[in-house]
């Protein structure tokens, strides 16, 4: 039998190198989901495309941030009438800084753009998610809210 995978991935790259990747997967202690990001740096024909070691964001996702995200995929979550403002913002405050997360509706999809500030790195990756991704993540979210509470 084949090993499953244990992560949905989302994978933006393009012919400039400068595309992304999004994973979401289940934290070790099953207690949190972890939203995992890394820039394209070499083209898709390289067998290391995206730079995980010195790119890479990392954003552990609660109970309350996997709702949000949930509401804005299902329609539940009201968009912002402001065509300039993203619809659904998560903030994430530590000791080293902080990570945003935002996302906006858009014909096509979402997109989202990841943002960290912590000591002297400053940066952002941001990637487009199309409907069919969006639903894939809405079933993983779903799911990972399940193993959290223990259902």
């Amino acid at each position: 039998m084949a090993k499953k995978r244990d992560f949905i991935g989302i994978y933006k790259a393009n012919k400039n190198n400068n595309g992304s990747v999004a994973q979401f997967k289940m934290g070790n202690e099953r207690d949190c989901m972890f939203m995992e990001l890394a820039k394209q740096v070499r083209p898709m024909r390289d067998s290391k495309p995206y730079d995980w070691e010195n790119t890479k964001i990392t954003v552990k996702l609660g109970d309350t941030d996997i709702g949000k995200l949930l509401a804005l995929f299902n329609g539940s979550l009201p968009l912002s009438s402001d065509p300039k403002k993203e619809d659904l913002m998560l903030y994430h405050q530590n000791p080293k800084g902080n990570k945003i997360i935002k996302l906006k509706k858009q014909a096509r999809g979402y997109y989202m753009k990841v943002s960290i500030k912590e000591g002297d790195r400053n940066d952002s990756i941001s990637l487009p998610i199309s409907w069919d991704e969006a639903e894939l993540i809405a079933i993983g979210l779903r799911r990972g809210y399940e193993i959290i509470l223990g259902w």
